[in-house]
């Protein structure tokens, strides 16, 4: 249904909002499900899980910038493991059952998706039943980076979103972000890349209520096979980094999957997991521990005296610590006076 036609519920619309913040939500947004409906393909839509859907409910969780900080200076992977992935989907898992929860309440349908996983004979490997980062964008929260991971002017790439389909009759965002507010092109998500799994040539486009987004296209496959520990070139020189590479199988069955995860991954890594009672941890995370959008959001967050991690500095496979040619070049750019004009 046309948005300038739908009759919204604007006091339930706050009142599910303030419940999500009072519940912990970093961020609350709603997203026109017909315009997501349009966006995303056939199997992988609002109406797809849910007939008659009207609207998504978007939340997300930050995670912790040290968690990220730390990954980037080649110190540890462990804290962005946890809260960066696998704790913080129990966390959203909470929010999507209580918000749930309370939709239906009220009276409406609700469904509340996991916050990380493919469904079990899904027709695409590698996909959710929903796109969350399209969601997030059409919430009107978030932009595309470059390397097509949602970035909010707060964090950044910086969180993890997730959306409840639902027959409320939710006001959605009118407005939408445009890309060049969170994203400056610094392309360190690109270059930084241990599987090449990024690409501009040709880039994904995305159009979304209007408005065009153009990122990176992502080989699922390469990426997966570097995230989960897969490969010795993720984190190459740093302590953490896998000691096994376990080479790519084209065409592998779910069997020989699982032999990969579970028999000839680093051992290290699997005693790791099973200690915290999940899998999923990944191992790599660069596409957003190199993010400049995210590094810094943080930055304009944090109190001027404090300086811990305020450079720009980023581990490289040779273990040195420096800041990136692009990246310095950026931030001359940055400081360059009101006015200044480059001499010819």
């Amino acid at each position: 249904m046309a948005a300038a036609k739908m009759k919204y519920d604007l006091k339930l619309t706050e009142r599910v909002r303030k419940f999500a913040l009072e519940l912990g939500s970093s961020l609350f947004g709603v997203a026109d499900a017909g315009i997501l409906n349009e966006a995303l393909e056939e199997g992988f839509r609002p109406e797809d899980s849910l007939p008659g859907c009207k609207a998504v409910v978007v939340l997300s969780l930050h995670i912790p910038d040290g968690a990220l900080e730390i990954l980037r200076r080649g110190k540890s992977n462990y804290s962005y493991n946890l809260f960066g992935y696998a704790y913080l989907n129990r966390e959203l898992d909470f929010l999507i059952y209580r918000i749930t929860c309370f939709l239906e309440e009220e009276g409406y349908a609700a469904v509340p998706l996991p916050a990380r996983g493919t469904m079990y004979g899904a027709s695409k490997p590698y996909f959710g039943p929903l796109s969350y980062r399209h969601c997030a964008v059409a919430a009107g929260l978030a932009a595309f980076g470059m390397n097509g991971l949602a970035l909010t002017p707060r964090y950044g790439s910086r969180q993890r979103f997730v959306g409840i389909p639902t027959t409320a009759p939710l006001k959605p965002a009118e407005k939408f972000l445009d890309q060049s507010a969170v994203c400056d092109g610094c392309m360190e998500c690109i270059r930084n890349c241990p599987a090449h799994a990024l690409t501009l040539n040709p880039p994904h486009i995305c159009k979304l209520g209007g408005q065009i987004y153009r990122y990176a296209n992502v080989d699922p496959k390469a990426c997966t096979h570097m995230s989960r520990g897969l490969s010795t070139k993720v984190w190459t020189g740093a302590p953490f980094n896998p000691k096994i590479d376990v080479p790519v199988t084209e065409n592998q069955d779910k069997a020989g999957h699982y032999d990969d995860l579970w028999n000839k991954r680093d051992a290290g890594i699997r005693i790791s997991e099973h200690a915290e009672a999940t899998y999923g941890a990944t191992l790599c995370g660069r596409c957003m521990a190199f993010c400049t959008a995210g590094h810094d959001a943080m930055n304009r967050r944090m109190r001027p005296c404090q300086t811990a991690f305020q450079d720009d500095r980023v581990f490289y496979p040779d273990g040195s610590l420096k800041v990136p040619e692009r990246i310095a070049a950026l931030r001359r750019r940055q400081k360059r006076p009101a006015g200044h004009k480059k001499n010819r």
